[in-house]
């Protein structure tokens, strides 16, 4: 590249203005793009140089050489045979694939940074001044930027236009490589049909016997008898009539495509046999699809016409008033109807990471706005499709760089879905005790030894509070002694929220577990729902958070996993919604209506917990067999009443009672106007299947 520095001097010293000094242009010197850049560029030359210096031999049918005097041109030639042209194609294809992949990854780290720069000069401008609301409260328009802002704004918008520009230039010279590629595969097939023409025409040529009636018209009868007579007075022999080239080539060429043959004729047979097993499990999913849309119909009308209902599913995991109702949350109406009556609201796309101002304030909602991981910037926050989308994320990762090829374990039992988002990563999956049938309460022995047994650096999965579905939570002390072993043997928490400040009433004593373990330094991770706590179901809120431990480098080690994080997520929801999270990051940053926020959870945690004392105080007041303090020692939504799947159905059949087969009960759907009913159903039931 030529150095233009010389003349713009040379022009600037004609003009009395000062020199401008020289530039380094060192690689070392130049931003990392630019040497992703360069690398990739270095790669698609290299691979255009060695498609024209291997053009001619690929092209050439020429045989082989048998002189050993050839000249530094002819080296230049080799002998190419048709199974090495086609593992130079293969070999081609897998190299224009893998540099097409660096582009595009290339392209989405460069479009990660144009979001990261463009978020934090709008936060750096908004903590300056008022803002566009401030602005516009004072009698502003509410657009205006100052000069400091446009100039930063025009910098990034250069730079991102020179990236792109860059961007695009690799993306021509992979296509020219492509195109170069493709025009030589498409030349030797022309010219290898073209050879097979004129081998054709000479055949015809040397021996116009042979082929001299096929053009000839005349009646079949005497068509037929030419050619009988012709062979019997001239028997073709291959070694008489054809030269040994040609045989030779004709027979490789039979040999070539009978091997084409076969290889196609495995390839349907493979094809039909897995159609017909995927037909067979086509047809028993339907089948069984058929058969559980007929139990679900099944109950849902016997729970609409009985005059005996009770009134609730106990089976449901959603919040309900006491008449049987979803509740909206007082807070969450006002902050609805702040945002609908936002004139500057839209529906532009989210940054890949999320609502920043909402995925903050999860994180200070979860780790305390006191915790030294927040302090020492060793957290990274994404925003994610609800709980569910969080523990995705988590073990999509985990299952990408995690050092270890390592197991999981859940607690038995645990939430049905955990098996299934592990497994689909490919992330092997065991158990851990945890619910006592006798106890009706933690198996905390169980537990720590199949913790300690597992081998080193496992994940562990662990949630937080409200344990879905037994409602059983270790004290604080059991986790004390849960940390200890952890660190003993290399485990890593990997920790599920769905119930903060549902279950207790207390955001920072169901979050506790979490806050201790980061004191103690671990490295963990947190899949974060506000479906249960906000009333939220169906809009999807959720924030996945990893926390590194404390180290010299932590902050860049956080930054490359929140770039990791991003990617995965660009790959798979690109942008995650809006309207959620707005409602949620609007309460949680706003102090008057997080205080209130508080009251609500109060209001729905408290109604369970009186909800689990009037059914003990019923089973006991009716001296229903057994003990029932587990119902009131559990916490949150879920109850393990201890019941037997026989006395599960049996309430079904004569209650019209529906819960899940294990006994599981979801306390929400319990009210003042059903509680009695179900207690001396339970009662009646117990008593009559001891």
């Amino acid at each position: 590249m030529t150095d233009l520095t010389p003349i713009l001097n040379e022009l600037l010293k004609s003009h009395d203005a000062p020199p401008t000094a020289n530039p380094s242009l060192a690689l070392q010197n130049i931003d990392q793009f630019l040497k992703e850049a360069y690398r990739i560029n270095s790669h698609i030359a290299s691979l255009n140089s060695y498609l024209r210096n291997i053009r001619q031999s690929y092209l050439s049918k020429a045989p082989p050489l048998r002189r050993t005097n050839t000249s530094l041109k002819d080296n230049q030639w080799q002998y190419l045979t048709d199974r090495q042209r086609e593992e130079i194609d293969a070999e081609t294809k897998q190299l224009l694939r893998e540099l097409n992949a660096s582009i595009r990854a290339h392209a989405d780290a460069e479009q990660l940074r144009q979001d990261t720069v463009k978020r934090l000069i709008e936060d750096k401008y908004d903590r300056l001044g008022l803002g566009a609301l401030g602005s516009w409260a004072t009698g502003g328009t509410g657009s205006r930027k100052s000069i400091e802002q446009e100039l930063d704004e025009a910098k990034a918008n250069t730079i991102a236009m020179h990236r792109e520009n860059v961007l695009w230039y690799l993306r021509q010279k992979l296509q020219e490589c492509g195109g170069a590629q493709a025009s030589m595969m498409e030349k030797r097939l022309m010219r290898q049909v073209e050879k097979n023409r004129s081998l054709l025409a000479n055949s015809r040529i040397e021996h116009p016997e042979l082929g001299g009636f096929v053009d000839m018209p005349m009646p079949l009868s005497s068509y037929q008898s030419s050619v009988s007579g012709h062979l019997e007075s001239h028997p073709f022999d291959p070694a008489e009539e054809l030269t040994a080239e040609q045989i030779q080539i004709f027979e490789k060429d039979n040999q070539d495509m009978l091997k084409h043959f076969e290889s196609t004729l495995d390839q349907v047979r493979t094809a039909e046999k897995s159609l017909v097993e995927i037909s067979e499990l086509q047809s028993q999913l339907v089948n069984n699809l058929a058969v559980q849309s007929e139990h679900i119909d099944l109950l849902v009308a016997d729970s609409s016409v009985t005059a005996e209902n009770i009134g609730g599913d106990l089976g449901i995991g959603a919040y309900r008033d006491d008449n049987a109702k979803p509740w909206v949350l007082p807070v969450v109406k006002k902050a609805d109807q702040i945002l609908h009556d936002d004139p500057s609201l839209n529906h532009e796309y989210l940054p890949i990471a999320g609502l920043a101002t909402y995925t903050s304030a999860a994180a200070n909602l979860m780790l305390g706005a006191d915790s030294p991981a927040i302090a020492e910037k060793r957290t990274a926050s994404i925003q994610t499709i609800s709980g569910t989308g969080a523990l995705h994320l988590g073990a999509l990762f985990l299952s990408k760089f995690y050092p270890t090829k390592s197991t999981v374990y859940f607690s038995n039992p645990t939430w049905a879905n955990h098996n299934q988002i592990f497994s689909n990563v490919a992330i092997p999956t065991a158990t851990y005790p945890y619910f006592s049938k006798s106890t009706k309460g933690l198996d905390f022995t169980g537990m720590k030894k199949a913790i300690s047994d597992a081998p080193e650096h496992s994940i562990i999965l662990l949630h937080v509070c409200a344990h879905n579905p037994t409602g059983v939570d270790p004290t604080q002390e059991q986790w004390k002694e849960l940390a200890v072993l952890l660190k003993q043997k290399s485990h890593f928490p990997f920790f599920d929220c769905a119930y903060q400040g549902f279950a207790s009433g207390d955001l920072a004593r169901d979050a506790w577990a979490v806050r201790y373990f980061v004191e103690q330094g671990f490295e963990l991770c947190i899949a974060e729902s506000f479906a249960k706590n906000f009333g939220l179901y169906g809009e999807r809120a959720g924030c996945f958070h990893f926390v590194t431990g404390p180290s010299t480098d932590a902050q860049k080690t956080i930054g490359r996993i929140a770039s990791q994080l991003a990617i995965l997520q660009r790959s798979e929801i690109s942008n995650p919604p809006a309207y959620g999270a707005r409602i949620a990051g609007l309460i949680l940053n706003d102090e008057a209506l997080f205080k209130e926020w508080e009251e609500n959870l109060k209001t729905m945690s408290g109604r369970i917990i009186s909800m689990r004392k009037a059914l003990r105080s019923k089973l006991e007041e009716l001296g229903t067999p057994g003990t029932w303090n587990h119902i009131t020692d559990q916490i949150g939504m879920f109850s393990f009443t201890g019941l037997s799947e026989k006395q599960v159905l049996q309430l079904r059949d004569v209650a019209h009672v529906y819960m899940t087969k294990n006994g599981r009960i979801s306390m929400a759907g319990l009210n003042t106007g059903n509680v009695g009913y179900f207690a001396e159903a339970v009662d009646k039931v117990i008593r009559e299947t001891k």
